[in-house]
């Protein structure tokens, strides 16, 4: 069955070049807007009878000329004749003509193939952007490309206003998680991260995409859900000839390749892959509930005296996976594969477009010798803090990520379009962390050992079904679309082990290794599973009115319906250790699990009764399992009127939420959201003049919890860490939006803009310190009263040929945010704060916000030579990270700037190189508090230089 549909694929493909006539292709567009122009007439000139075409609702055209040169003429009503001489037709192969129509008077231009006009440009992305009827930013392929950005998370961080968190997780104008949503191709992608609202970017890689729009406004026909941004991610659309494209790229980092300290550990045999292969999967004989019912503490002092009770000790001691701690190996260097092909053909005289790409990326990040820190609340009055935690830090991760692509597009009649597109992910991370030190805050003495080992895997599947029909030649249409989304996080077998190490003697002498379940937990396996299904469907209708000038004017319509449902998993067993064996541990975690020193360990003839080791207990908690769905049922109308100068783009969305989570447990909470809201939003262009709008906006969005946030499921990351715990009782948070821009587009490709914006939330989402926990380490997310963001942004895009004409080749491009925010800090925390550190406020900013982000990049771009350089700087202000309890200052990540240069430089027609030199500063990551003028280090380390080629081929 394999052989044949390959077989099928290779005639798909190959078909076009085997049967191809001589064509002529290509695009009609609006010179100024760069939007396409439908039913324009483009004929074979002095032909009679006619030879020729009208363009389908994308502008395109398609039809077969003998071979020879010709010459082609284009007729639109509104819009001067355009003709193209001397357009040469070779046989058997396609001739790719684009036309810009204006209104000028007839132009007669003489060339033999034209440049695509296609939305990956910087150009094109432009021009729609200006007559965009939001405020919004992107960043093209070329441009994504011109970056060395592997995926859309790095490709975000050069947006306007945009920020990237943990590498994966985007703000827009310093909100994230929740604030900000993700769509593939206009339709909605859920998260693959429990403990997120918005998508892993990371997981989407850059070569499959044609461009990222980030919308800054909200219009009744984008959900209601955003509010920093919508970030729109569009896959590669079907090429208009055959192509191939290929490229293998490698990169050293001086931290992590072959360095000999990069931690590890025995996994699978498909780790490289980024799939486990079964060998981390929770044991049958663990998953059978009569087995677990007995795995409780007092199970060894029956199993002494009960075969049969000592027989599932031993077996379930030693059907896990007994590695408790990393070991070292040789980091490896980065490196990744891409491959895509595509073709054009006929299908009952119909163009069918098929593209289908494949990516393999693994990558290795690591650190040593950082620092983990925490210190203890001032009292009042207090000049320094004290150190709670002091521990040198050390983890590694292995990455490795395989993707694909595959999309179809059917064009018929010229006015009646259909998509389908599947969209592959799959990420493995392979994660090892070592950290030792003192830990006062739990130890009366000695030192501290935390180790944690993690695979997780994460996977999208996206189907998307989608169509667009013209129905009439005045404009009437309509567009549908559908999509299936199943995504799902796998973390099996992490494992957590903690010891201490007391000294005997004077210094570091006669150590002593011991357990200690009094002052923290014992070893623990964890087994964690995600599955996310989403559905979604919907469709749109717009009708032009009162548009006899090709003004744009329509009413627009339509119903979404959405549905996610949720099932998360988790269990965790511990091993339980005798008063001897806490005392017994020698410092080598493999022999303290070994075999021999679990389950049975001999047999005691004397007294009857079996010598047992360590053995396992079910300690899995009921509220860390649950499940839930999501369904939100909309319907919006809008309006958009041109006035003259003038343009408004009004309307109303309503949204319809039903949301529900709850555990197995069923004495807790069910987390309930049902609520109806409306959410209007009025957009306003003034055209200044044909290169300069001014835009302002008044908007209601809305945002909700994701399900985990109302789940009371409590996790951490590493013995010692803070828990964070869910609440059933939280509630949406509304929004008010006001936007205000100013836009100048000097010349194609150039973009000089400033814009300011205020929003007011109602009922935000945060997290808090739960007061009532003894320990202050349980943070909650919580409802804070009302809180508020504003801030501008400036951004310039300019060709230096202004400057010289030697500098022709040069382009600066630059972008500033600046953003403040406040929420309240708790009731509760506040009497805290009050009695013991009244200078650190009642407020504090958004979580994860900078209070500025700034970009610039030079780009030098020579077509003559084929070269192509850019070096590009990044900087962000120091982000709210992490709480501090009542008067225990907050966690900020502090500012880290970002220096990268890459070259690009072609050699012949169809070979690219690329070097990229990336993170040239190795700057100091790192996260601090500050009290009384002094600042305390919690976490720092750095992550290394990397120096990168790549070759790639295109056909």
């Amino acid at each position: 069955m394999q052989k044949q549909i390959f077989s099928l694929l290779l005639l798909v493909f190959f078909s076009g070049i085997l049967f191809a006539q001589g064509t002529v292709r290509g695009t009609v567009s609006d010179e100024n807007s760069g939007e396409p122009l439908m039913f324009c007439n483009v004929v074979l000139k002095g032909s009679e009878p006619i030879v020729g075409v009208q363009t389908d609702l994308d502008g395109a055209y398609d039809f077969s000329l003998p071979a020879g040169t010709h010459t082609l003429e284009v007729t639109y009503v509104g819009y001067s004749t355009k003709t193209i001489t001397d357009v040469v037709v070779k046989d058997g192969e396609v001739t790719i003509i684009d036309f810009l129509m204006s209104n000028s008077s007839e132009v007669l231009e003489e060339v033999v193939i034209s440049a695509t006009r296609i939305d990956r440009t910087e150009n094109a992305l432009l021009a729609l952007q200006r007559k965009a009827s939001t405020i919004q930013d992107g960043i093209s392929s070329q441009e994504i490309s011109r970056y060395g950005a592997s995926n859309a998370a790095e490709s975000m961080k050069k947006v306007t206003g945009a920020s990237v968190v943990d590498g994966k997780y985007i703000f827009v104008r310093g909100l994230g998680d929740r604030y900000s949503s993700a769509q593939l191709n206009g339709m909605t992608l859920p998260s693959t991260d429990p403990y997120r609202n918005s998508t892993s970017l990371d997981i989407i890689p850059a070569k499959l995409l044609d461009n990222l729009i980030a919308s800054k406004t909200f219009t009744p026909d984008q959900p209601g859900n955003f509010t920093g941004g919508n970030v729109n991610m569009q896959t590669k659309s079907f090429p208009e000839r055959f192509t191939v494209s290929a490229s293998v790229s490698t990169s050293y980092n001086d931290r992590v390749s072959f360095n000999d300290n990069f931690l590890s550990y025995d996994g699978g045999k498909t780790d490289w892959l980024g799939y486990d292969d079964g060998n981390r999967q929770l044991p049958e004989i663990l998953d059978n509930p009569e087995i677990r019912a007995e795995l409780v503490p007092s199970l060894a002092i029956k199993a002494r005296r009960d075969g049969d009770l000592a027989q599932i000790m031993d077996q379930t001691s030693k059907s896990i996976n007994n590695q408790m701690a990393p070991t070292t190996i040789s980091g490896g260097m980065n490196h990744a594969v891409n491959f895509a092909i595509g073709n054009q053909f006929s299908l009952f005289n119909n163009p069918l477009g098929v593209l289908a790409g494949v990516n393999y990326r693994r990558s290795y990040s690591h650190y040593e010798n950082g620092l983990f820190r925490n210190y203890d609340t001032p009292q009042k009055d207090a000049v320094a803090l004290n150190n709670e935690v002091d521990l040198s830090d050390t983890r590694s991760v292995d990455n490795p990520q395989i993707g694909g692509l595959v999309n179809l597009s059917y064009k018929f009649s010229g006015s009646q379009k259909i998509n389908f597109n599947v969209l592959y992910n799959h990420d493995g991370e392979k994660s090892a962390r070592y950290l030792t030190g003192s830990y006062p805050a739990i130890l009366s003495g000695g030192e501290f050992e935390s180790r944690s080992i993690g695979f997780k895997e994460r996977e999208l599947m996206s189907y998307q079904l989608s169509g667009e029909h013209l129905l009439s030649k005045n404009g009437l249409k309509m567009e549908w679309g559908g999509s299936i989304v199943n995504s799902s996080q796998n973390e099996p077998d992490l494992r957590f082990f903690a010891n201490s190490i007391l000294y005997q003697g004077t210094g570091t002498e006669d150590p002593k290794y011991v357990l200690s379940p009094s002052e923290y937990d014992l070893p623990y396996h964890f087994f964690r599973e995600l599955d996310d299904k989403q559905y979604l469907g919907k469709v749109d209708f717009t009708i032009p009115f009162l548009d006899a000038d090709n003004k744009g004017n329509h009413i627009k319509f339509g119903f979404q319906y959405q549905e996610k449902n949720r099932d998360f998993t988790e269990d965790r067993f511990q091993y339980q250790v005798s008063a001897r064996q806490t005392q017994d541990y020698a410092g080598d975690p493999v022999a303290f699990f070994d075999e021999t020193n679990t389950g049975i360990v001999g047999y005691d003839s004397t007294r009857n009764q079996y010598e047992l080791g360590l053995f396992l207990t079910d300690e899995t908690v009921a509220t860390n399992t649950y499940s839930g769905f999501e369904k939100v049922t909309a319907g919006y109308g809008m309006v958009t009127y041109d006035f003259g100068k003038l343009k408004a783009i009004a309307g109303v969305r309503m949204e319809m939420t039903d949301m529900e989570v709850a555990t197995i447990d069923t004495t807790k909470e069910i987390g309930m959201i049902d609520a109806t809201d409306f959410l209007p939003s009025i957009n306003l262009i003034y055209r200044l003049n044909e290169n300069m709008n001014l835009r302002g906006s008044y908007t209601h969005t809305l945002a909700r919890p994701n399900m985990r946030e109302m789940a009371p499921f409590s996790s951490f990351e590493f013995i010692g860490d803070f828990i964070y715990t869910g609440n059933p009782g939280l509630k949406r948070t509304l929004v008010q939006n006001y936007d205000l821009r100013w836009e100048m587009f000097p010349n194609p490709g150039e973009l000089l803009a400033v814009s300011a914006y205020y929003k007011r939330f109602q009922d935000p989402i945060s997290t808090a310190f739960l007061v009532l926990n003894a320990n202050n380490n349980e943070i909650q997310f919580q409802n804070l009263d009302d809180a508020y963001v504003y801030g501008a942004e400036f951004e310039l895009r300019k060709s230096l040929g202004f400057i010289s004409n030697a500098l022709r080749d040069f382009k600066f491009t630059s972008n500033f945010s600046y953003i403040f925010s406040e929420a309240p800090i708790p009731v509760e925390e506040q009497e805290i704060i009050e009695e013991q550190n009244p200078s650190k406020g009642t407020t504090r900013p958004f979580f994860g916000q900078s209070p500025f982000l700034f970009n610039a990049a030079l780009n030098y771009m020579n077509n003559e030579i084929g070269l192509d350089a850019t070096v590009s700087y990044n900087l962000f202000g120091a982000r709210l990270d992490a709480l501090g309890f009542g008067a225990r200052p907050d966690i900020y990540e502090r500012p880290r700037p970002s220096l990268d240069f890459i070259v690009k430089k072609s050699v012949g027609e169809r070979v690219n190189i690329k070097l990229t030199l990336a993170n040239l500063l190795d700057p100091l990551y790192k996260r601090s508090l500050e009290h009384e003028g002094t600042e305390y280090t919690i976490t720092e380390y750095h992550r290394g230089r990397s120096y990168g080629i790549t070759l790639s081929y295109d056909l």
